[in-house]
């Protein structure tokens, strides 16, 4: 799905869009400050904290529209797909709330 104007304005009316869907782009890799060298520290991050917390993963895989390109998915299988629905990067809504 392409996001142009349109888009973004038909979804901000019903709110920050951020806060209802998930936006992807392709890895930066180096370009980004989360790669360790050899691969993003973000998913490694998320598993490791909802580890700790004992957050029970959804045993269905969820949906997904890039799981074939997902570095996510490339690194840490299904168990990356389960938890990505838990990851929020605008949390401005929330904070709004």
């Amino acid at each position: 799905m392409t996001i142009d104007e349109n888009f973004v304005q038909a979804a901000s009316e019903l709110g920050t869009p951020e806060a209802r869907m998930r936006f992807s782009s392709p890895c930066a890799t180096s370009g980004c400050a989360q790669w360790t060298g050899s691969r993003c520290g973000v998913i490694d991050k998320v598993l490791d904290h909802l580890e700790r917390a004992q957050v029970p993963l959804s045993k269905a895989l969820p949906p997904c529209p890039i799981r074939s390109t997902c570095r996510w998915y490339d690194q840490s299988g299904e168990t990356a797909c389960r938890a990505c629905s838990m990851v929020i990067t605008d949390q401005s809504a929330i904070a709004a709330e």
